[in-house]
Parts: C-alpha cells; sequence; structure tokens
C-alpha cells in the first residue's frame, strides 16, 4: 500500500469531505480558502460540486491553476432518471449539458454521473438503465467537443430507489460498453 504521509502529489480533495461549504455545515469555508488550505498542504487536484460553482467555472478554474493546483473532476451530472430528478426528457438534457459546460469552464476532465433512481412507472432497474445509456450516449459527443470524459458511478444499492439505478460494477462496465463513445 503506498504511503502518503510525506508525498500528498496523488491526492485530490472532494470538496464534498467538507461539507459542500454550505453555512453551518462541514468547514463552511469560501472556494479560495479550500484552494489555499489545499496548496499550503501540498494536495495537488480538487473535485468540486456544482453548486458550489454557480455561474463562476471559468474564474475558479483560472484561480485553482494560478495557486498550482488542478482541477481533476466536477460531480455530478443531474439524474438522469428517478423520482429524485429534473421533471421531463428535456429539462434533464438541458441540465446535463449545462453541468458538462461547467466541466468544461473549470478545465475539469471529467464530470461524474450519479445516473438517479428507477424511473417511475417501471419495475425493476433494467428500464431505468436504458434510459441512462440513451441519455448519456446522447450527451456523449457534446461532452467530447468540450474535452469532458463522463464518470458513470454505481452507487451501494440501498441507494437503489432513488438516486442510483446503477448498483454494481459489472452494470457500469455494460453501460459502457453499449454506450460505446471512447469519453464515457
Amino acid at each position: 500500500m503506498r504511503d502518503f504521509t510525506a508525498n500528498h502529489s496523488a491526492l485530490a480533495l472532494n470538496t464534498a469531505t467538507l461539507g459542500h461549504n454550505l453555512d453551518g455545515h462541514g468547514a463552511g469555508w469560501p472556494i479560495e480558502r479550500v484552494l489555499d488550505a489545499c496548496a499550503e498542504r501540498g494536495i495537488p487536484g480538487i473535485v468540486f460540486w456544482r453548486r458550489e460553482i454557480g455561474d463562476r467555472a471559468v474564474e475558479i478554474g483560472e484561480r485553482v491553476r494560478a495557486a498550482g493546483l488542478s482541477v481533476v473532476g466536477l460531480c455530478r451530472a443531474p439524474y438522469l432518471t428517478g423520482p429524485m430528478g429534473l421533471p421531463g426528457r428535456a429539462a434533464i438534457m438541458d441540465d446535463f449539458r449545462a453541468a458538462i459546460d461547467m466541466a468544461a469552464g473549470l478545465g475539469a476532465p471529467v464530470l461524474t454521473i450519479v445516473c438517479g433512481g428507477v424511473e417511475p412507472g417501471t419495475k425493476g432497474i433494467g428500464e431505468s438503465l436504458k434510459l441512462v445509456a440513451d441519455r448519456v450516449a446522447e450527451a456523449a459527443a457534446y461532452a467530447a467537443a468540450r474535452s469532458v470524459r463522463l464518470a458513470l458511478e454505481p452507487l451501494h444499492p440501498v441507494y437503489g430507489g432513488d438516486r442510483s439505478c446503477l448498483v454494481t460494477m459489472r452494470d457500469a462496465v455494460d453501460l459502457c460498453l453499449a454506450i460505446d463513445a471512447s469519453n464515457v
């Protein structure tokens, strides 16, 4: 096992570990303080969550690079299926493209996709996974044109009902093969 005690060069901070910087949760630090803390500790990479970025993606990406750090990812695309997602396919795909644009503005090479739960009115995860495959395939070319890779993140099955119909690595690999895009 690697020892990161003295060498942090392979580490990245996911800002979720700070409580998403919401008042009253986690560190509550502004992005600039997070960047300073990472630089001071030799943590070269950072993964942001969309709600922290707002309309400042380009500015924040520039600040990250000026601090000698790199944005290694953005969490997350909108739920593509399920009861917690946006109403309607058009709204989902518009928000998906907005997430891709935000990743590109930050200079993040990867956008994480937490798929969303089982689509209402369906039984089991099969139909929902087909919807995920269709929507990711549709967005893949848009993302590729902006140099953004799309990373499917399976979640523990306990989240299968509402947050992720993708709950196994096998299903994630199968989706990647079905989508057949080099950036997924």
